[in-house]
């Protein structure tokens, strides 16, 4: 059999690769969240995920993810790097990490960070989020010639990482996944809208580890700010692009997304499996958070 895995080596797509990491990099993280006034556990529960990332069917991606929630606040990091026959012709590795509140059903971003190596250099970012939105405090390399972000949106807006975890705490506290806001990762503002759950059976192909009955998320996003000047591609950027998160019930983690599905406008179907069972460990911590 021969592995057609050329689309790899093309630079366009190779671009691409920094915005599919923040909808990859989905999940979750070990990070210390701190809520004023909140008493804290001694212990907290880390939950560590593996998934499989399938581009154009090909195992191309491994993401591993971690994260700890409590009833006041998140934690969450995740590892996005090369895997396979792709590590042949693309060298990708970033860590993103996001800590924040909770607010019922609501969450409130602290910060958000982003390095590693990708499209040929290595890359960092970090922002801060406060009543007035979304600062960014770092951005390496800096970039040139955007069109100017939509100010109303842009205030409103929370990291792809907080969205995520957002939608997977929605689901466990109202069993719901009704709502959208935008998403900025430093550069990009994008619009992700989810609606559902509905009652479904979990797909069988890329031999996922949970079976049987799931909960099914459908969204569309799309590009709405930060579009580069002159770019050929912002049509397609700014159209809906459909997309699905299925969550599976853990009888230790409660409810996990374990598989993400969704079009991008230049690579197509993007796939993301949990292939291997939840693993659990034990964060022990000072007496109170303040």
């Amino acid at each position: 059999m021969t592995f057609d895995l050329s689309f790899l080596s093309h630079r366009p797509v190779l671009r691409r690769f920094a915005g599919l990491t923040m909808a990859i990099s989905f999940l979750f993280g070990q990070a210390e969240a701190q809520a004023a006034g909140a008493e804290q556990k001694a212990t907290d529960q880390n939950t560590h995920l593996h998934y499989s990332v399938f581009v154009h069917g090909y195992h191309a991606l491994n993401a591993d993810v971690d994260y700890v929630m409590q009833p006041w606040g998140y934690g969450i990091e995740s590892h996005l790097y090369t895997a396979g026959l792709a590590s042949w012709f693309l060298t990708l590795n970033l860590m993103s990490s996001a800590q924040g509140r909770f607010n019922g059903a609501e969450i409130t971003p602290v910060s958000f960070s982003n390095k590693g190596f990708s499209r040929g250099e290595e890359r960092k970012a970090h922002i801060d989020f406060d009543l007035s939105g979304p600062h960014v405090t770092v951005l390496f390399p800096p970039e040139k010639k955007r069109e100017p972000l939509p100010e109303t949106e842009l205030k409103q807006a929370v990291d792809m990482l907080s969205y995520l975890v957002a939608l997977t705490h929605r689901m466990q506290v109202k069993q719901n996944c009704t709502f959208g806001k935008p998403i900025f990762d430093g550069v990009h503002l994008s619009y992700l809208d989810m609606h559902g759950p509905d009652k479904t059976s979990m797909p069988k192909d890329h031999n996922p580890f949970f079976k049987g009955e799931a909960q099914r998320c459908d969204f569309t996003g799309r590009q709405i700010g930060g579009f580069s000047i002159g770019s050929p591609f912002k049509a397609a950027q700014s159209a809906p692009h459909p997309g699905t998160v299925w969550f599976a019930h853990d009888e230790k983690a409660g409810l996990l997304p374990v598989r993400i599905e969704f079009n991008h406008y230049k690579m197509g179907l993007i796939l993301v499996v949990l292939q291997t069972a939840p693993q659990f460990s034990t964060i022990s911590h000072g007496n109170q958070v303040h």
